[in-house]
């Protein structure tokens, strides 16, 4: 999640001011040898390290086999992809809805990437303080009804500005709980759930880019982005509800 954030932060404003100054063609070209750049510096420079024991098969399934651990990354796979349903095309829907110019979103961008970091940080201290379950719950309901009122208010630039801000805010406060929580249900084998949370994160992103294009080509408008994207948001609730009431019947395991 903060590296995420650094990305938002930085990334996509920078990004953003390289397409309209050389075109969008450049940025591959710039990230690529970027790339380079950095796997030399990591090559050269990055200490080697004994990593964990590989993960059986056996041990695999035994996570697998879990419903508390499945149903935390079904939960996953909901957020990242409501997530990703408008965030993939948030530049599109700033641009075509709220009709700011490139400049002013690579500023709006910048703000929302440093809110996310606060938000992170927030979403990590909050979790040890009242527990992991209030942040994740918290952050899904606040993320759903933002993602609901977007389209309502298209007509208010700054409230949908407030809007984009209460979703970045609590997407990026929810994952730092959501991964203590996994960790806690699975103290023993907590690299291997991560990893699988990771997987997780990366088919969720796929699904919601996937499914906010669908949507933008049968409706010619990103505008409806968020609903789609809030009813995905409202199933991970769902789901998170299911996960911890299946939590309180056992204690965490190690697997």
């Amino acid at each position: 999640m903060l590296g995420f954030s650094s990305a938002m932060i930085l990334g996509v404003p920078i990004g953003i001011a390289i397409t309209g100054w050389l075109g969008w063609q450049a940025i591959f070209i710039i990230l690529g040898l970027l790339s380079l750049g950095m796997a030399f510096i990591i090559h050269r420079f990055l200490p080697r390290m004994s990593g964990d024991m590989p993960a059986s098969f056996r041990q695999q399934f035994k996570v697998l086999g879990s419903t508390v651990i499945v149903s935390l990354l079904v939960l996953t796979f909901f957020r990242e992809s409501g997530n990703s349903v408008l965030l993939t095309y948030l530049t599109t829907f700033i641009n075509d809805i709220l009709h700011l110019n490139a400049a002013a979103i690579s500023l709006l961008m910048l703000g929302y990437g440093i809110l996310g970091a606060l938000a992170a940080k927030l979403g990590g201290s909050g979790a040890d303080r009242w527990g992991t379950k209030r942040i994740i719950v918290l952050s899904l309901i606040l993320h759903a009804a933002a993602l609901i009122l977007l389209p309502l208010f298209s007509g208010s630039i700054i409230t949908e500005c407030l809007l984009i801000a209460i979703v970045m805010f609590s997407m990026f406060m929810g994952g730092p709980a959501l991964q203590t929580h996994f960790i806690q249900q699975a103290p023993g084998s907590s690299s291997l759930v991560l990893s699988l949370n990771t997987s997780m994160i990366h088919l969720g992103l796929a699904a919601g880019a996937g499914s906010g294009g669908m949507l933008i080509s049968q409706t010619s408008t990103v505008l409806y982005n968020p609903w789609l994207a809030g009813i995905v948001v409202v199933l991970g609730l769902g789901t998170a509800v299911l996960s911890f009431s299946l939590g309180n019947r056992r204690a965490p395991q190690t697997l």
